[in-house]
């Protein structure tokens, strides 16, 4: 059975067939922008990576994902790990969040060159410190044209303000980050939960004369339930009670079940079935036929070993693939992490070592190539470390995780 869980907006078909197809027939790259907020890898996470991948699988795409730090930084589950001291340093937190999902993605298969990724308030930065145009003017002018009462079925206020502005990112992304990037957005991939004002604002951009055609066009993922109990969603660290708990507690119905395995079944192929005491695999159209007359309750249980086995999956794709992880370009956005950088390789020695550590020599190695003792070697590779700019392989050889440092002094720098 061929599943698929995204296509294009009904209203973005014409358009879709005439120009993305027509550019990616001429060898141009779509550019197709992605945001959420991203906290643990959660399965909705990665319900939304491998749909996202199975769709830029058809063509070239460049894609764009923009993680709303903002939102982790305001959400529940994030202010409860800080007060109960879990997280210490939320920058750094997110920092190391991005970089986790950047390798979760590699793991799922992106291409690492067609893949970058953002923090909205970078962005949010960047646009508000443009100077060639007032961006978020024309943006608090579209806001001032939405009436509240039309989207009272939005959880929370604050995506009356996410969802808005991702169209205004879409529209200036080459102005905000014209040194990766040299058009707008051609695509938005998201849930069609979010339909009505990703249209709106789009629609109000158009009549306003802020873009004048159909931008970005619109992919749409079907909708999924999001599990959520206690503040707590799935993810890849829990152990399967835990899940159960969670999707207890949601009280899935039980189309929303069958919703969740078909995302399940895009990558897996297979369900886990449970039938008297003893478990099997089957294809989704024999799993969904054998099922289809089960209760609720058991439903949940067989969800919840669903969903324990995805989330395991993939983090053992995670684990594999982050002892390969290649070097890429540091794109370097305030002040304190350039003086901070300056401060480390102003240093010759910290320069020589970062050269060296390609993975093939140890520290003794490097000491000996330098005429330095080791524990100096140490010392500057033990503040590189901390910088994460390179890594102890398990062989004991260190390797840089960068292969350049960028750096924006017209936009790119907050204090």
């Amino acid at each position: 059975m061929l599943l698929k869980n995204s296509e294009t907006h009904k209203s973005d078909e014409a358009e879709f067939k005439s120009e993305i197809r027509s550019d990616i027939e001429n060898g141009k790259p779509i550019n197709v922008f992605c945001s959420f907020t991203y906290i643990t890898p959660n399965y909705s996470i990665l319900f939304t990576l491998n749909e996202l991948k199975n769709f830029v699988d058809k063509g070239d795409y460049k894609v764009f994902l923009v993680v709303w730090d903002m939102n982790t930084l305001a959400n529940p589950y994030f202010k409860r790990m800080c007060s109960s001291r879990k997280i210490s340093d939320p920058e750094y937190f997110i920092d190391n969040k991005v970089k986790e999902l950047g390798e979760v993605a590699k793991s799922i298969g992106f291409d690492k060159e067609k893949l970058s990724i953002y923090k909205s308030s970078d962005l949010w930065k960047r646009l508000i410190s443009y100077k060639e145009k007032n961006i978020f003017q024309d943006f608090y002018s579209v806001m001032a044209q939405m009436k509240i009462k039309d989207y009272v079925n939005n959880n929370k206020v604050s995506h009356l303000v996410q969802i808005p502005m991702d169209i205004f990112f879409c529209n200036y992304f080459d102005k905000l980050y014209p040194e990766d990037v040299d058009k707008p957005m051609d695509l938005a991939f998201f849930g069609s939960d979010k339909e009505k004002l990703y249209l709106s604002t789009r629609d109000l951009m158009v009549s306003n004369g802020l873009v004048d055609h159909k931008s970005p066009l619109f992919v749409l993922m079907k909708k999924f339930t999001y599990l959520i109990y206690n503040h707590n969603v799935p993810e890849w660290n829990m152990p399967l009670k835990e899940i159960h708990k969670i999707v207890v507690g949601a009280n899935p119905n039980k189309k929303e079940i069958f919703d969740l395995f078909r995302h399940i079944a895009l990558t897996e192929n297979k369900l886990i079935a449970n039938s008297n005491g003893n478990r099997e695999s089957l294809e989704y159209g024999e799993f969904i036929d054998t099922y289809k007359n089960e209760s609720e309750k058991n439903l949940g249980f067989i969800l919840s070993e669903n969903l324990f086995s995805y989330l395991k999956n993939h983090r053992k794709k995670h684990q594999e693939y982050s002892g390969k992880i290649e070097e890429s370009v540091l794109n370097i956005t305030n002040k304190k992490n350039v003086k901070q950088m300056g401060q480390v390789l102003k240093s010759n020695i910290a320069l020589e070592i970062m050269s060296l550590a390609d993975g093939t020599r140890t520290t003794s190695q490097i000491s000996k190539h330098l005429g330095k003792s080791v524990a100096t070697i140490s010392t500057y590779a033990n503040r590189l470390k901390k910088m994460n700019l390179i890594r102890m392989l398990p062989d004991g050889n260190l390797k840089r995780n960068i292969k350049g440092i960028k750096v924006n002094f017209e936009l790119g720098l907050s204090d």
